[in-house]
């Protein structure tokens, strides 16, 4: 049975609730264009030094970096509008409830073809739209992996990649603010972060208070063996602790936007421009070298198509699905899907689009006592008290995003081996491969996934399981020559026997946890309070059919432009040049050979940052 449909209009209309009492009418209300939005009536020559296309989590961070260089123009064109449009993405706690399920317009909501390695579900796919992108809706989570993810990322052929390349910018990018009073498990190491990083990183205030269950959930991983950690950003991702959040001290989200945008958006040299979606890379030969030249963009309703110069290059950071799709619009890509498409070959490289990797979870979930604190938003009194103490306070439920603690565990290579994932033996050895989460809520709470149907008067807590060394591989490609439809996303997920044999594994070990003693006590009926599978699914064809009917991603799309030797499956080089055009890059998500162990907002940002350097050094200005 799918959600009944009363909670999601009841969730709808509290959410309204908690906004209007916020002074917005509905979750959408309209601002101004940012302050150095430019158009075309005003007479700009639309000739910049370089022109960054997405302004999202890579390509702001980009943007603040060239721009500190005062005699150099830059240019963000992004899709989407100022995330201040739905004024609730700034409340962590309020993060599922500003994604497509409520028709946002920070959210692009793309949607797959039917998967046949999910039984043929679509799946909803969140991509922030927007200055920010998807660091203004996704969970906030901040880790950067093992030191070997990105020492790995060197040995396939990219020099100065490694682990210790990277930590200077991991430092760079980040700031802690400890808070007054740590509770249990709330730990970190100050050498890992800078004391003035653009973004801020906390834990919610209120986590230990309004979620006791937490702490339990830690020390039931011991049952696992998965032990407390001091602070996981130093290169060692194995543990358990809180959770670290991409928030500020005041307990509000620090996206790119708020941590790299607002701070220098009055600097003369900088243009943003919102509403511009750019539809194809602009090219020629320049000495008998292909070399990219600018874009040609629509800007906002009227669909007239502009054109902007570059005088030094063009930037993609569109994402792991825009960036594939806009180079493939560029006639940059496979030979085969540019014919389809009736796209003229500018340039073939077989690799674009390819390779897509992707972190995928699933759950367990029980019914639990109300003092747990996850019925919040299944009552409006709740929600309204939990508004008001926030507002107030920076306290209280609304502090807290949905996956309040996390850990981290490696799979022994005798396990691995009974598995049958070698794959990940070797190279893959020493990293965490699975994650767990403990949800103080229902999870997955979505519209198309299949699961029992929970009354409004009943609370629920969830530990999920993520698979982080995916071997199955997806792709992305296009459904038009048109950028105004989406990209065309097969996610392949849990096509790979390994992948189906892990996951089963992990479900598994969700249960030994729940049943420990420690955190079943919280949990209300027989069989530890398990509604989810349900104790009779057992075996592991029909664990497996549950994980295909249940699994969603966790939203960390990445490697369709990796950075590799172009032999081995490369689009870019080590500097993040386009092999065979000058003047064209890519700096997001989608370079990425090897995906890290922990939510990639982390490893996004160092590569971000790294990319602002490598551009000044080429450019001469460091």
């Amino acid at each position: 049975m799918k959600l009944a449909s009363c909670l999601t209009a009841t969730r709808a209309l509290l959410l309204s609730s908690l906004l209007a009492q916020r002074g917005y009418a509905s979750p959408v209300k309209r601002t101004t264009p940012p302050h150095n939005g430019t158009s075309s009536e005003a007479g700009t020559v639309l000739t910049y030094d370089f022109v960054i296309v997405g302004g999202g989590l890579a390509g702001l961070t980009l943007a603040a970096r060239l721009s500190e260089v005062p005699d150099q123009t830059v240019l963000v064109l992004e899709a989407g509008l100022s995330p201040e449009v739905v004024g609730a993405y700034v409340v962590p706690g309020l993060n599922e409830q500003v994604l497509g399920k409520f028709s946002t317009v920070i959210d692009w909501s793309f949607v797959t073809p039917p998967q046949e390695s999910l039984n043929n579900r679509t799946i909803l796919y969140h991509r922030g739209r927007g200055l920010g992108g998807s660091t203004t809706i996704n969970g906030m989570a901040y880790g950067r992996g093992s030191a070997s993810i990105y020492d790995l990322w060197e040995s396939l052929g990219n020099e100065g990649w490694s682990w210790n390349d990277l930590f200077p910018y991991f430092r760079k990018s980040t700031r802690f603010n400890p808070g007054p009073d740590p509770g249990p498990y709330e730990t970190f190491d100050a050498s890992a972060y800078s004391s003035d990083g653009p973004v801020q990183l906390a834990f919610p205030n209120s986590i230990n208070e309004e979620f006791p269950a937490t702490v339990d959930f830690v020390e039931a991983l011991s049952s696992i063996g998965v032990e407390p950690a001091i602070d996981l950003n130093l290169g060692v991702n194995l543990g358990a602790q809180q959770e670290v959040l991409t928030i500020d001290a005041n307990m509000a989200r620090s996206s790119s936007y708020d941590a790299y945008y607002v701070p220098i958006r009055d600097r003369p040299n900088l243009t943003v421009m919102t509403s511009a979606l750019v539809q194809a890379i602009t090219s020629e030969q320049r000495d008998g070298a292909l070399t990219a030249t600018g874009v040609v963009f629509t800007e906002g309703s009227r669909g007239n198509a502009l054109n902007v110069t570059a005088r030094k290059e063009v930037i993609l950071s569109c994402g792991a699905f825009q960036t594939p799709q806009l180079l493939m619009l560029s006639g940059i890509g496979p030979a085969e899907t540019l014919d389809v498409f009736g796209i003229p070959a500018v340039l073939v490289n077989e690799n674009v689009g390819q390779h897509m990797q992707d972190h995928t979870y699933f759950s367990v979930t029980a019914r639990v006592t109300p003092e747990t604190g996850g019925d919040v938003f299944n009552r409006i009194d709740l929600l309204q008290a939990a508004q008001r103490e926030y507002w107030a306070n920076r306290t209280g439920p609304l502090t807290v995003a949905g996956g309040n603690t996390y850990s981290f565990q490696k799979i022994p290579d005798d396990i691995l081996e009974s598995l049958n994932a070698t794959e990940l033996i070797g190279d893959r050895s020493n990293q965490a491969h699975v994650e767990y989460v403990f949800e103080s809520v229902y999870y997955p709470n979505n519209p198309n996934v299949e699961r029992y149907p929970p009354n409004l008067d009943e609370t629920f807590f969830s530990v999920t399981g993520v698979i982080l060394a995916p071997v199955s591989r997806g792709e992305v490609t296009l459904q038009s020559n048109s950028i105004t439809d989406p990209p065309s996303i097969n996610v392949n997920y849990y096509s790979a026997e390994a992948d189906q044999n892990i996951a089963v594994w992990i479900l598994r070990n969700l249960r030994t946890v729940l049943a420990q003693a420690g955190l079943s006590r919280w949990t209300i009926g027989p069989n530890n309070g398990e509604i989810a599978p349900g104790v009779e699914i057992e075996s592991d064809e029909d664990i497996l059919d549950f994980i295909k009917n249940t699994a969603l991603p966790v939203w960390h799309a990445s490697g369709t432009a990796q950075m590799l030797p172009e032999d081995q499956g490369g689009v870019v080089d080590s500097r993040l040049r386009v092999y065979g055009m000058q003047g064209l890059r890519v700096v997001d998500a989608s370079i990425m050979p090897i995906i890290p162990d922990q939510h990639i907002l982390a490893a996004v940002y160092a590569v971000a940052e790294k990319a602002g350097d490598l551009i000044k050094e080429d450019w001469g200005f460091l």
